[in-house]
């Protein structure tokens, strides 16, 4: 089977769920293997759109200009995990990388399964879902340390602050929206108590009450469903030819590691090349041939030294591990070392068990009594496994806030240590610490003063 047919269903795909998408072609898929530029604009706008999608968990996007859309791309991939440090050194522009950005497409298609979160965006939800993650994907000390140790380039403090300011708003602004949201379930849900013919909730969903409402709405979700139909027959189609797809992009990979190769030999060629302008002087010969002559003899020190290193190395590791043959661990330590290996076992199979939870999880009214018995009775199939309950999470939530509060103190007193140590190398500079501000009398629940 020929690799065009594969891309063009690739592409269906892509198309059926990236809006603006439609003009994805094999061609381009082609062109940007070759490393033709006129492509890559195709390719951010591709990214930009996918990505967005995925991150934000929104169906439609906007088109910014290529400038933010490029910017938004490196986030997102850096956020993931992309380590190849060629499509970040890019052009903003958007007017080279269309091999780089093939590449990348073709990595998040496999790290993070790409299609698959697009068609969970786009599906039709038909009972009252929320997202739930309490995954750990990294220590914020480990992070913290790595900021201190790693990056020491001048960073803006007012830039950071204003960006920490609409962190912050935004962060109420969606807290207060699911606040209302919650309230306007819990409506629909206690209204309805008692309507559903499902054995394990008594009520019903949005999509339900609105089909009762308005029955013109069933067209709607008829449409939405076939529409879902074609996606996942156009994916399944996909899947089906995949590999060729992966043996395609092989070949991508070898041509870019060829003109790699290629690039370094013609800039060590290049490097190696003499001119010379024309005749020297005498004095200027001579002088060449003594610096030469007193580079070689140093180097030929150096040389000497260094092999003389590198056997008392060599004769001092052998001694090492001479001691280390004849030392042997008696039964005592070979114990202890047994019970330190069974704790850090029970620590990670402790670790394990309160793994956070991740996913999409439908929203359902603690059931009344009689409901409640009545799923006692039930069998554990029906009851469905894995539920979770408020407090529960709630819990949980409460643990990992405790644990995050630790982290945030180590943070912030390792960045104290490291301002400490700022400071001074500063000769003539005094630190002045912000001053502490009063706490609100409405928080203490004392008065305030008259």
């Amino acid at each position: 089977m020929k690799v065009r047919p594969v891309i063009a269903a690739l592409c269906r795909v892509v198309a059926s769920l990236g809006p603006g998408l439609a003009t994805l072609t094999p061609e381009l898929f082609r062109q940007a293997k070759l490393g033709r530029e006129h492509v890559a604009a195709e390719f951010w706008k591709m990214l930009y759109c996918l990505l967005r999608q995925v991150c934000e968990d929104m169906s439609r996007v906007d088109t910014p200009p290529m400038v933010d859309q490029v910017e938004y791309v490196k986030a997102a991939l850096a956020h993931y995990g992309y380590g190849l440090r060629d499509l970040y050194c890019l052009p903003a522009d958007g007017s080279a990388g269309s091999r780089e950005l093939l590449l990348a497409f073709s990595w998040l298609l496999q790290k993070i399964n790409l299609l698959k979160q697009l068609m969970n965006v786009h599906r039709l939800r038909l009972g009252d879902e929320t997202s739930l993650c309490t995954c750990r994907r990294a220590d914020a000390l480990d992070l913290a340390e790595e900021a201190v140790t790693r990056s020491r380039a001048w960073v803006d403090i007012r830039r950071l602050q204003c960006l920490h300011g609409k962190l912050c708003f935004r962060w109420r602004a969606l807290h207060s929206a699911e606040h209302e949201r919650c309230a306007a379930l819990y409506k629909i849900h206690s209204y309805t108590r008692g309507c559903s013919t499902d054995l394990n909730t008594d009520h019903l969903s949005v999509m339900e009450t609105r089909l009762i409402q308005d029955p013109k709405h069933g067209t709607e979700m008829l449409q939405l469903l076939e529409l879902e139909s074609s996606w996942l027959e156009a994916y399944l189609e996909w899947k089906q030819c995949e590999g060729i797809y992966w043996q395609w992009m092989e070949s991508v990979l070898n041509a870019k590691l060829e003109e790699g190769q290629a690039s370094d030999t013609q800039d060590h060629a290049n490097a190696n090349k003499v001119t010379v302008p024309g005749q020297l002087s005498t004095h200027t010969d001579n002088y060449l041939i003594g610096e030469i002559d007193r580079l070689s003899e140093s180097l030929g020190n150096l040389q000497k030294e260094l092999q003389q290193i590198v056997s008392d190395r060599t004769a001092l590791w052998h001694e090492k591990m001479k001691v280390t043959e004849r030392s042997r661990l008696g039964s005592e330590e070979l114990e202890l070392i047994k019970r330190d290996v069974e704790q850090k076992l029970t620590r990670v199979r402790a670790t394990s068990e309160r793994r956070g939870k991740h996913g999409n999880f439908r929203l359902v009214l603690q059931a009344s009594p009689t409901v409640a018995g009545v799923r006692r009775s039930l069998p554990d199939a029906r009851r469905g496994e894995g539920a979770l309950t408020a407090s529960d999470t709630i819990a949980q939530l409460k643990v990992t806030q405790t644990e995050l509060r630790d982290q945030l103190q180590k943070a912030r007193w390792l960045c104290k240590e490291t301002l400490e140590e700022y400071a001074e190398r500063l000769q003539g500079v005094i630190c002045i610490p912000p001053m502490k501000r009063a706490a609100n009398p409405a928080d203490t629940g004392q008065s305030a003063p008259l």
